[in-house]
């Protein structure tokens, strides 16, 4: 108690004491005369831009921003910063594109580029229009050394995991195939699997494969989606085809491959008459860049891809009965369309690799094609053949756009039946029966075959002019049918007379109709047919004789073309039987309009005017010069 009684007097004493009061000022020492103040602050001194001193040759921007500035501010973090960089990149391009693309086209390319993978969609957009600007306008040989680079941009784009930044690599791909077309078929192992990433993905090893994507976290749909992405796969097949018909062109007599097995002591690469010699090593055609093996794998792993589609979208095809209602929408038609462009498309690629007929590989790809997809095929496209399209959404939209209606109504009309899609089915059916089967006689369905001819005998019987979008795609078909698979049609009791026969009139009809575009076509499809020696179960046809006979009529019109008069002297020598009467007949007045006949497309007129008199040598031996 003591204790604790002290403790607390010696706190009150404590608190009694006077204590002394110290400023603010007092309790720190002063500071030195000598100490130098530091809190002042600085600015930057800023000169606007346009007042500093430019070199008057200079290439610079609206804000006076020459172009390794805009080249730098395309790295800055701010948005709006890069953007306004493209946007004075692309107004001093489209000005000065040579000095500029001269000195700084690798960083362009680079920097750009770069863009292309850039968060927001507007610099993305920017960015495809100033390189588009940039590729129009180099070589192949400027380009070369940088085709690399945008593929693997292009290839970043294509497997982003940003939707957006993947739709927008379509458009990414629209300018490369614009600019350097070339190069992309070239490079088409780097780009062709990336379209199936984008619109499917692998199954688990128990069940391998690919399974369409349905939820791409998207404004589209996934049919829409997938018709943009089918659509870039349409232009990189094209320049696939085109690429191996230019090489197929180029292989000349003046051309030598020097393969390793060859036992040759020299090479010789300093004759006069030689363009090329090419090395191969490997013992391989030049069309083995894409060999079959990789073709067929291709095919296997898209093909399912585009039947899942059609069936998504057309889930009619699974009734086990004969479809009744084949009306289909705008978006399925296109679809459609995209589908078989790509089917035709590996078609033609097949043939071009492989000659028709004469290489094992080529028959044993085809006949695995055929085993693996012909049932699918027949269900999902020949059960509801032919389409038609609704009209009904159009409809609303035309009274909407009153200023569009008559252009509107043109375009209903040419897409309503689906032509170009039918003909199309049409012709891979065809294919599929030229297919030969191992060893054993190539067996086709009678029925369909005789569904297919129906169809294309009814839409050339009332063939019109606002059908000639068509024409093209029902030449294909026809050319197909005729050229490739009428000896197993005929073998299978499957005639091609009233084929044959619709043909020729539709040629007739287009001759009196002076409509050269159309008539030009079939004549050429029937000169084909008459050319080839191995169409003898058409060459009988009664109708083909009969047009044979009619060609010394075409001499006797007041205008003809070239080509027509040099099919003609081919015709003769090989139908020389079938037409003698007739030129005998008309020779008179064929040589006296030989003179006066108009003559379209020739070189040298006075050749071709000697063309058509020299057709008469076999009957008086007589040589015009």
């Amino acid at each position: 108690m003591g204790k604790n009684n002290r403790h607390i007097k010696n706190l009150k004493s404590e608190k009694a004491k006077i204590k002394l009061k110290t400023s603010k000022k007092s309790r720190q020492l002063p500071k030195g005369q000598n100490v130098t103040n530091t809190s002042f602050k600085s600015k930057k001194i800023v000169i606007q831009e346009q007042l500093k001193q430019q070199d008057s040759s200079e290439i610079v921007s609206r804000r006076k921003l020459n172009v390794k500035e805009l080249l730098t501010r395309l790295q800055h973090y701010n948005s709006t910063v890069r953007q306004d960089a493209v946007r004075e990149l692309k107004e001093i391009l489209n000005l000065h594109s040579n000095e500029i693309l001269r000195v700084y086209l690798n960083s362009l390319l680079q920097g750009i580029c770069a863009l292309t993978l850039d968060r927001e969609r507007a610099i993305r957009r920017e960015s495809l229009k100033v390189l588009s600007i940039i590729l129009s306008p180099i070589s192949r040989e400027q380009l070369t050394p940088f085709i690399d680079i945008l593929l693997s941009y292009l290839n970043c784009c294509m497997t982003h995991i940003n939707p957006n930044i993947k739709e927008d690599s379509l458009l990414f791909l629209d300018v490369l195939i614009k600019n350097c077309g070339n190069y992309l078929a070239q490079k088409w192992r780097k780009i062709l699997p990336n379209f199936l990433e984008m619109i499917s993905k692998l199954n688990i090893e128990s069940s391998p494969g690919r399974q369409l994507l349905i939820n791409l976290n998207s404004q589209n749909t996934s049919s829409k989606w997938r018709i943009k992405v089918l659509t870039s796969l349409v232009k990189i097949l094209t320049g696939l085809l085109q690429n191996l018909r230019a090489k197929k062109l180029n292989l000349t007599t003046n051309i030598k491959t020097i393969n390793a097995t060859d036992k040759i002591n020299y090479a010789p690469i300093y004759s006069l008459n030689l363009q090329i010699c090419e090395l191969n090593l490997t013992n391989e055609n030049n069309f083995d860049e894409l060999n079959s093996f990789d073709l067929e794998k291709y095919i296997n792993s898209l093909w399912p891809l585009l039947f899942d589609s059609w069936l998504e979208i057309y889930p009619n095809c699974n009734d086990k009965l004969k479809i009744n209602d084949s009306t289909i929408n705008n978006e399925a038609g296109e679809l459609l369309k995209n589908i078989f462009d790509i089917f035709q498309l590996f078609i033609d690629i097949i043939e071009e690799l492989f000659e028709y007929e004469s290489n094992e590989k080529f028959i044993l790809i085809n006949f695995k094609i055929k085993m693996k997809f012909y049932e699918n095929f027949v269900k999902n496209f020949i059960k509801p053949f032919p389409f038609e399209r609704k009209l009904i959404n159009e409809s609303r939209n035309m009274r909407r756009r009153q200023n569009d209606l008559n252009i509107m109504e043109n375009k209903l009309i040419d897409n309503c039946n689906c032509l170009e899609q039918n003909l199309a089915i049409c012709r891979l059916f065809i294919w599929f029966t030229t297919i030969q089967e191992k060893k054993n006689r190539t067996t086709i369905d009678r029925e369909l075959c005789g569904e297919i001819l129906q169809f294309l005998n009814e839409k050339m019987d009332n063939w019109s002019n606002r059908d000639t979008i068509a024409l093209s795609q029902l030449l294909r078909t026809l050319r197909t049918l005729f050229l490739q698979a009428s000896k197993i049609w005929y073998q299978n009791r499957c005639s091609l007379r009233e084929t044959l026969k619709a043909l020729i009139n539709l040629n007739a009809r287009q001759t009196n109709n002076n409509n050269n575009e159309i008539q030009l076509q079939c004549f050429a499809l029937l000169s084909e047919i008459a050319i080839n020696h191995n169409l003898k179960e058409l060459h009988s046809e009664v109708e083909f004789v009969k047009f044979i006979k009619s060609l010394p009529s075409l001499l006797l019109k007041e205008t003809i073309q070239d080509n027509v008069i040099q099919t003609i002297n081919t015709i003769v020598l090989r139908f020389r039987k079938s037409i003698e009467n007739d030129l005998i007949k008309y020779q008179k007045e064929i040589i006296e309009n030989a003179k006066k006949i108009e003559i379209h497309g020739t070189e040298d007129e006075r050749t071709s005017r000697l063309m058509i008199l020299n057709l008469f040598y076999f009957i008086d031996n007589e040589i015009y010069h």
